[in-house]
């Protein structure tokens, strides 16, 4: 549900009533734990944010040069938004000026699982490159 707040100068937006469930956000974390062998975790981590119904899940890498800055970078690999009318998750793709775009095939599921999948394979290589 949105909400206008009041602010000094017109209104801000407050979202709230979305609610992931324990389960997928368990399968979400699992699923960025087991992309990254272990052995390379010091170089790049898979990990996720979630916000209002909404998990980004980001590439995370070390600095190339250290000596400049200890700094990980990160960017934006997929989300995955919870449709709370339909109870149903859709699956989005961040294009190179940071906008999200639905998945080619409008791919909608009842958890996240089978959108993992998808960002996994990426038959059409928007996720992976």
């Amino acid at each position: 549900m949105v909400r206008p707040t009041p602010g000094r100068r017109g209104a801000r937006v407050t979202v709230s009533g979305v609610e992931v469930a324990d389960e997928h956000r368990a399968m979400v974390r699992q699923w960025c734990a087991r992309r990254v062998p272990e052995g390379q975790r010091d170089q790049v981590r898979i990990s996720y944010t979630e916000r209002a119904g909404r998990i980004t899940i980001s590439a995370r890498r070390s600095p190339v040069f250290p000596e400049l800055g200890s700094g990980w970078t990160t960017e934006p690999i997929a989300q995955l938004r919870l449709v709370p009318d339909e109870e149903r998750w859709i699956l989005l793709w961040p294009d190179s000026s940071g906008r999200w775009h639905r998945y080619p095939d409008e791919t909608k599921a009842s958890s996240p699982a089978p959108l993992l999948d998808i960002v996994d394979a990426d038959p059409t290589g928007i996720f992976w490159g």
